[in-house]
């Protein structure tokens, strides 16, 4: 059985990491620029952003598929870029990735797939049939062994993937867009799979992703990217406790309103936090209502024992003054939308 790991030090560290293509006779492309970023051991990090944003740069430079211009990766102590040819071939059996799609091969079984790192590893042969049965059992597939990937549904195949990851004890998971390709109920038990996979052996987990609920329903840390740099980074529960953050709204949005059906009157979006046992939501909503506001859409959502409240009020245009006014004095965030 693989071993719990530790928890709690820097298991990756970045230090002022640029990454840089130069291009002949044209501006060089900066990919990533002064990236520095420390993920404890045993945690789940999103990394989002925007196409372009430098995700993709980022995850090659962790699996030292590229390496930095200038600037240092460490992952679990070792400077990746200092390392020689077998040591680093080494350290990446220490990092696990699971791909967009599984990126399986077809010609091979579920249990052939996840025998095929240890193959490469040299593991001895008893030895790989135990972990490949361990692994098949962790991802809920014991009894399709045998399958092949065009007999597996796309959750299952990404199951076989992150079985496949974990099959040589990395210390590492890198995700790349895991749940991008499967529909809600599925993203969400493949979601719950990698949350079980790290609360049961202690693997830290990096996630690649464009999807918002991804981090809302298990990531522990988010750092946003956008052209190279960092735009921001922290607890997921610090960052949306800021709601007036970038990052907050794109994790909990203002709530959808079609502006043709608030017959002339403003729209307020109204933003707030409040902790377990606090009726915060109870009293912001009576506010509204004494001041004649109609709440037209709202969203609650509780990340990390946080709870975020983001409202659409529509008000009379002479009243809008007032009700920021009584709403920002009440602790919301209240703003007439754009």
């Amino acid at each position: 059985m693989l071993t719990p790991r530790p928890m709690g030090d820097i298991m990756i560290e970045l230090q002022d990491v640029r990454k840089v293509y130069p291009r002949p006779h044209e501006d060089d492309v900066v990919a990533l620029d002064g990236i520095t970023l420390a993920i404890p051991s045993g945690e789940i990090h999103g990394i989002v952003g925007e196409s372009g944003a430098g995700k993709s740069t980022l995850i090659r430079c962790l699996t030292a598929l590229e390496k930095p211009t200038s600037g240092r990766i460490l992952v679990d102590g070792k400077d990746l870029a200092m390392l020689s040819p077998s040591q680093l071939r080494a350290a990446r059996r220490t990092i696990g990735m699971v791909f967009q799609g599984a990126n399986l091969l077809d010609s091979r079984t579920a249990a052939g797939n996840i025998a095929y790192p240890l193959r490469l590893a040299k593991t001895d042969k008893e030895e790989a049939r135990r972990r490949v049965a361990e692994m098949l059992r962790l991802v809920g597939l014991a009894d399709r062994a045998r399958s092949f990937p065009s007999q597996l549904s796309g959750g299952q195949r990404q199951r076989v993937g992150i079985a496949r990851a974990m099959a040589d004890s990395p210390s590492v998971l890198l995700c790349d867009e895991p749940t991008s390709a499967l529909d809600t109920e599925t993203t969400d038990q493949i979601l719950r799979l990698l949350k079980s996979v790290r609360d049961t052996y202690g693997v830290t987990v990096l996630i690649i992703t464009h999807e918002m609920g991804v981090v809302r329903k298990i990531c522990d840390s988010v750092t946003l990217l956008d052209h190279g740099h960092i735009v921001a980074t922290g607890s997921v529960a610090d960052v949306v406790s800021d709601v007036t953050s970038p990052l907050a709204r794109q994790i909990i949005p203002a709530p959808a309103l079609d502006t043709e059906d608030t017959g002339g009157r403003a729209i307020i979006d109204v933003a707030f936090t409040a902790r377990p046992g606090q009726p915060v939501g109870s009293r912001i909503i009576a506010l509204a209502a004494e001041l004649g506001a109609d709440i037209n859409a709202g969203t609650f959502e509780t990340v990390d024992q946080v709870q975020v409240a983001r409202l659409a009020l529509t008000v009379p245009q002479e009243s809008v003054s007032d009700v920021i006014t009584q709403l920002t004095e009440a602790g919301t965030v209240a703003e007439v939308r754009a």
